[in-house]
């Protein structure tokens, strides 16, 4: 992901309310809203099944996968609470779980770039399809010569 990068871009974390880093402090990596205690947790949480919303309020767990990335890395939608640090994925953590390459550069507000992250089609994905499609084609193209 590094090559012929100059250097990380994209890599600012967004600022947490005092509740969120509260709520994060109960959190061990690999867990979610359901180690926050209950008084710290949104009102329409805690009417909510344990066995619900699993990834919400999530600190991801170092070895293991990450939530699908979102068009914002909102701890409320998913496990987006890094699993050492107290803070959110970065807009290049998201790019990085995305496959992006450190060479790509989101622009605009950090909500836009959350946004391009979000919305794109991981390029290692896109690059297997292509693949994918190429072979698929070639081999077409061997049977209708043969046919022919």
């Amino acid at each position: 992901m590094r090559i012929e990068s100059d250097g990380v871009l994209n890599h600012e974390a967004p600022r947490l309310g005092e509740i969120n880093l509260k709520r994060m402090s109960f959190i061990p990596p690999g867990g979610n809203w359901t180690d926050i205690p209950d008084d710290l947790l949104p009102k329409g949480m805690r009417r909510a099944r344990r066995s619900d919303h699993t990834k919400r309020y999530g600190r991801v767990a170092p070895e293991g996968l990450a939530s699908t990335i979102l068009t914002k890395c909102d701890p409320h939608w998913g496990a987006y609470f890094h699993y050492a640090q107290d803070r959110c994925f970065t807009v290049r953590e998201a790019a990085r779980i995305q496959t992006f390459p450190d060479t790509f550069r989101f622009v605009g507000s950090r909500v836009e770039q959350y946004e391009q992250v979000g919305n794109a089609v991981p390029p290692l994905l896109a690059a297997a399809i292509g693949r994918s499609i190429r072979r698929v084609l070639a081999e077409m193209s061997g049977v209708s010569r043969m046919v022919s």
